[in-house]
């Protein structure tokens, strides 16, 4: 059976009230900073799927994962990263972390034509 702590507080400290309030704001404060890292990964993610491409022997560039959340979803489906339907789904729920693509130039009468973004 779990444990309840329940703390008892002395007349010289209060009845615990001091503790909510500093606990809520801690706890504010840390949520607000992981939204502010999560949206400045996202931003670093986005910077290096501009610069992607296709790389010989390498193949092409799908998308870029922040390292927080791939083992986030590890931890929560081992094994996910190698589904295909996975991360199809992912980068379709996450488009600003997936790739820009190329597509392949293809010859038309007269030359090739720019490569366009898919």
């Amino acid at each position: 059976m779990a444990e309840i702590f329940i703390p008892k507080w002395g007349k010289a400290q209060g009845n615990g009230s001091q503790f909510m309030k500093n606990l809520e704001k801690h706890l504010r404060y840390e949520v607000d900073l992981e939204k502010y890292e999560a949206k400045k990964r996202e931003i670093e993610c986005g910077k290096e799927n501009g610069e992607g491409g296709q790389v010989e022997g390498l193949g092409q560039l799908k998308g870029t994962i922040p390292a927080r959340e791939y083992f986030r979803w590890h931890q929560d489906k081992q094994g996910c990263w190698g589904d295909k339907a996975f991360t199809n789904e992912f980068f379709r729920d996450n488009p600003h972390l997936k790739a820009k693509s190329f597509t392949k130039k293809t010859f038309v009468a007269g030359g090739f034509t720019k490569p366009s973004f898919a």
